[in-house]
């Protein structure tokens, strides 16, 4: 089996970050103080060189830029605003990872800094560029990496809790989810490869997982429908019966809602039959670690 799951989605263009940078550094200069004193005028230069450069794509001549107003005295506050712009040219670059480390750093020397947002952002960011644009699935499913998108995801979530009314929060949930549609896209893939394979405990195991983790997304009909399946292959019979009374609930002008009374009176004839055999007429003890969950109960629009 081979899935591939693509998405339109296209994260903030790098040219649309380098506008916003300029727009700093223009400012940055034009604020300073009227009667500039020479190392403060040679700061200015560096700085607005090096946003030339980092803008026009030359990325090692803005880090050389950025590296000489590093090193002038504190107490020009451009220096600090270099350290940040050398995060910028690691990510410009699309050395990602290093980028990601430059802003953490730059947020544990300078912690109250107004550009300690825009630096927790672009940590997210980095980590969202390592992550797959688009997903190819192919087994063993055990070889797919998935950590970029877990990262990705947690780092994005935290600048959105952090910084809900950030005008870069618009962008930063347009990533998050894309990241969760790419995990919800394998957790699925999963579920598929062990019903394709008839083994149903996994069915049931990866459709709990993916339930939990991913709320309404989850929760749809054909999903439920499935569930409804393996309980009934498993012999989970009443389970089998909660799934389909809920499929009945819910989408009550589906399909298979209209075989929900068909299902349901033949696991009841099951179950009294298992029963009248002195059999248990329901789930055997051989059970997954979320048999306790109950979907229909775990979350979803409509849930009961």
């Amino acid at each position: 089996m081979r899935a591939r799951f693509r998405n339109k989605f296209q994260a903030p263009s790098l040219s649309r970050a380098l506008a916003a940078l300029l727009a700093a550094g223009a400012c940055a200069v034009g604020c300073a103080q009227e009667v500039a004193q020479p190392i403060a005028v040679e700061a200015e230069r560096l700085y607005a060189d090096g946003l030339e450069h980092l803008a026009g794509g030359s990325v090692l001549e803005a880090e050389q830029e950025f590296q000489k107003l590093a090193k002038l005295p504190a107490y020009i506050g451009l220096t600090t605003l270099a350290r940040l712009r050398l995060a910028d040219t690691l990510f410009v670059a699309r050395r990602f990872d290093e980028a990601a480390e430059a802003y953490r750093s730059f947020i544990s020397r300078h912690d109250g800094n107004p550009n300690i947002p825009y630096a927790m952002y672009m940590i997210a960011r980095s980590q969202f560029e390592l992550a797959p644009s688009e997903l190819w699935i192919m087994p063993p499913v055990y070889e797919l990496d998935l950590n970029p998108v877990h990262n990705a995801r947690q780092e994005l979530e935290k600048f959105i809790r952090t910084y809900p009314r950030s005008r870069l929060a618009t962008d930063a949930l347009a990533m998050r989810d894309h990241c969760i549609a790419l995990l919800y896209a394998h957790a699925r893939y999963v579920v598929g490869f062990y019903r394709d394979r008839g083994e149903w405990m996994g069915v049931v195991f990866r459709m709990h997982q993916a339930m939990q983790l991913f709320g309404d997304r989850a929760h749809d009909l054909d999903n439920y429908a499935l569930l409804a399946e393996a309980y009934t292959h498993l012999g989970w019979r009443v389970r089998a019966i909660e799934m389909w009374s809920a499929i009945g609930r819910r989408w009550p002008e589906s399909a298979h809602a209209r075989n929900v009374a068909d299902h349901v009176a033949g696991l009841q004839r099951e179950i009294a039959a298992a029963k009248a055999k002195g059999e248990p007429g329901d789930m055997p003890p051989n059970v997954p670690p979320t048999a306790a969950l109950k979907p229909e109960t775990l979350g979803g629009d409509g849930s009961s």
